[in-house]
């Protein structure tokens, strides 16, 4: 959490203040590395179903992965007038190894928690993690703010810190105790029979409804960082506080989003959490003022706890426990095509909607996702008898 929050949070400011990036870079800094992620997830697919242990090659993956973190910090060295391009691009190059680490820690975690656990176990990690990632960040943005933001130093510190973190997260992966492998055969390869994925209706109905939420919640992602570092002229600082406010609210309802859950039902408090999150993108752009933009950031970790826990959580519930890689890298496919065009379709609608409109369009998409998530939850006959309401209604 330190390492990827000192990347998250601090690359989109040293692209713009330090290095000049346009809006287009900072659009492909959001989609490119979806782009890596839907090869990533293709590759993770053909290989993860035939490993016979997810540890080694989890720790492969992020330790690769963390590397970059430190190439980061050499950019500059090599061409200034390229360091924007090359640092855009090997954000998304890292996010190769990066999916495929992710896909097989989702593989090895199903493993290690037993499903009656997984709201409790996740819930109390994301706190734990959360809380380290606010301090540290608290830390960084007020260290930062000691430094001219257009100097480039004080980021190749940053990003060699977070390469050095990033190996301390390698260490501590590998040594998590993978359950033993009973038989000594070699597994055999079994291709991946689409028809039978694409047959789990409860598995395409779920997938297609995340993509249409995932779209509408993502071409706003850059737009955020134009607006705070452009329009509300935000420095390091603030960034950082604006981080650490959305941190926060995660910390305070991870466990009540868990417990609501189990009382409610996944998919209807995931419905709720999507409402909550569609409402950030238009209270956004209503004030510049900064005390004003942390109030809405740690509004919107509130709900992001929520669609982070259960996004995840859920999709697990609709597939079978066979192939469950399978599934898993399949849904990673389509959301990363998703992560590629949504950030991209926001900053074309710029042209046409401007900053506010834009931000809008995404408020009404997530709430027609959150929708959504609430018709599949409520069953197909639930969605059979609105449709009838609705044809008497026209009809009339």
């Amino acid at each position: 959490m330190i390492s990827t929050g000192i990347i998250g949070t601090f690359v989109p400011l040293y692209l713009i203040d330090a290095l000049h990036a346009s809006n287009q870079q900072i659009a492909l800094l959001s989609s490119l590395p979806a782009v890596v992620s839907v090869a990533a997830s293709v590759a993770g697919l053909m290989m993860i179903p035939h490993l016979r242990r997810y540890k080694t090659f989890t720790v492969i993956s992020m330790a690769v992965t963390r590397l970059s973190y430190l190439l980061l910090a050499l950019i500059p060295w090599i061409s200034m007038a390229w360091s924007p391009t090359l640092t855009v691009d090997l954000v998304a190059l890292g996010n190769f190894p990066q999916s495929l680490g992710t896909l097989g820690w989702q593989a090895l975690i199903a493993q290690l928690i037993p499903e009656r656990l997984r709201s409790g176990f996740f819930s109390q990690r994301n706190v734990i993690i959360t809380l380290v990632g606010l301090v540290a960040t608290a830390i960084t943005g007020g260290l930062l703010q000691w430094f001219n933001p257009q100097w480039l130093w004080p980021y190749q510190v940053l990003f060699g810190l977070a390469g050095g973190f990033g190996g301390a997260e390698v260490y501590y992966l590998a040594k998590h105790r993978e359950p033993s492998v009973t038989s000594t055969v070699p597994l055999k390869v079994t291709p991946v029979h689409w028809r039978t994925l694409l047959r789990q209706k409860e598995f395409v109905r779920y997938t297609l409804v995340s993509a249409f939420f995932n779209f509408g919640w993502q071409l706003s992602w850059p737009l955020f960082t134009i607006f705070q570092i452009r329009d509300a002229h935000a420095t390091g600082l603030w960034l950082g506080l604006f981080t650490v406010a959305a941190q926060i609210g995660q910390i305070a309802t991870f466990r009540w989003w868990g417990r609501q859950s189990t009382r409610s039902g996944g998919l209807r408090t995931l419905a709720l959490a999507s409402a909550g999150v569609a409402t950030v993108p238009w209270l956004t752009v209503l004030s510049t003022n900064l005390w004003y933009l942390a109030a809405i950031n740690l509004e919107s970790g509130i709900f992001l706890s929520g669609v982070s826990l259960l996004l995840f959580t859920q999709l697990l519930a609709q597939i079978p426990h066979q192939e469950r890689s399978h599934y898993i890298a399949a849904y990673n496919v389509v959301l990363g095509v998703v992560a590629f065009l949504a950030p991209e379709f926001g900053v074309w609608c710029l042209s046409w909607l401007n900053l506010g409109g834009t931000m809008v369009l995404s408020s009404v998409w997530r709430f027609a996702g959150a929708g959504l998530f609430l018709a599949i939850a409520a069953g197909p006959g639930a969605i059979r008898d609105a449709r009838g309401l609705w044809g008497r209604v026209t009809h009339r």
